[in-house]
């Protein structure tokens, strides 16, 4: 008797799935059913039946599948399994998808030029209808500047190779340092406070783990230069905000520019949203057109893996939470 196939539950907002994908699924998976769905009910019917759970993972749900042998995870960040540790310890294993190098690089480019070059003072003033005139040097450059990057991996590179072109200096940290792209220094994840002084812009990209909450607290702030930018697009628990808050509210750092915060939505109450020195975005560098389809790609490209018992591609460390 042939073994039975588990199921395929892929669980995403409605109307998210590309057209035609449950079918290519279903194809990719050597015939196994394919359930698309974010019914809580129909779900805990077939949890027991999941072999391969793909999408937006919920968790604690993900704790009561007893048959799950692959996760496949729609996004990058994959803190959300910290309130699950017993997950840890499970032996399937864990993907995500590492499409967001392009957009995330525009984006902390567009919030730094954004700053650089006063465009809010800028679009302020032609509401006013007013022809500002800077001093000639008023406006920042990055060509010179140092840019030291927290967390140095896929996406680390895109920022760093489009910081490379604006003629920018860049280092790059992390936890087992390698030989960086041409023309990027990399170095380990200890020498953060030696290396903080000489940068002109700290971006901040790393994962959300036990070793990296709060790692930017005030002490590093205080090693900052005066006219620092610090860039954080990676999760805000990694940044301590009150210290953030305080460097900011002191001027020991010119500015920061968030597209995470600690708490996400922010609230209406935080200090953030009043300083004048800071750039926020609602978490949204990630977002591109045609996001979803690049995600279906991922997912099916590592299923057709899975079924031929290939290693997968983007692999997830459970306990580093990257």
């Amino acid at each position: 008797m042939a073994e039975q196939k588990g199921m395929i539950l892929v669980q995403l907002g409605a109307g998210r799935m590309p057209d035609g994908a449950v079918e290519r699924l279903a194809r990719a998976g050597d015939g196994r059913e394919v359930l698309l769905t974010e019914d809580r009910e129909l779900i805990e019917r077939n949890r027991g039946r999941v072999e391969i759970y793909i999408g937006e993972i919920d968790y604690a749900l993900l704790t009561r599948m007893p048959a799950v042998s692959w996760v496949q995870l729609w996004y990058a960040g994959v803190d959300g399994m910290r309130a699950y540790p017993e997950l840890m310890e499970r032996p399937f294993r864990f993907t995500n998808s590492r499409i967001h190098g392009p957009q995330i690089t525009e984006h902390v480019f567009a919030m730094i030029l954004s700053w650089n070059r006063r465009l809010a003072r800028i679009f302020e003033a032609k509401k006013r209808r007013e022809w500002i005139r800077f001093p000639i040097d008023a406006l920042d450059a990055l060509t010179g500047a140092s840019l030291l990057i927290l967390g140095y991996g896929a996406i680390g590179e895109h920022v760093a190779g489009v910081a490379r072109a604006f003629g920018m200096r860049v280092t790059g940290l992390r936890r087992n340092p390698a030989k960086g792209a041409e023309g990027v220094r990399v170095e380990p994840a200890e020498r953060l406070r030696k290396l903080l002084p000489q940068a002109d812009y700290v971006l901040n990209i790393l994962p959300y783990t036990p070793a990296t909450t709060c790692l930017v607290g005030a002490a590093e702030f205080s090693l900052m230069k005066k006219s620092a930018l610090y860039i954080s697009v990676g999760r805000g628990g990694t940044t301590d905000e009150a210290a953030l808050i305080a460097a900011l509210r002191s001027r020991s750092i010119a500015g920061a520019l968030l597209d995470v915060t600690e708490r996400e939505p922010l609230p209406p109450d935080s200090p953030l949203w009043d300083l004048d020195n800071l750039i926020l975005s609602p978490h949204c560098a990630g977002f591109r057109p045609g996001y979803d389809r690049m995600a279906l790609e991922v997912a099916l490209d590592n299923l057709g893996r899975y079924v031929r018992g290939e290693p997968l591609n983007y692999l997830v460390d459970k306990r580093a939470g990257y």
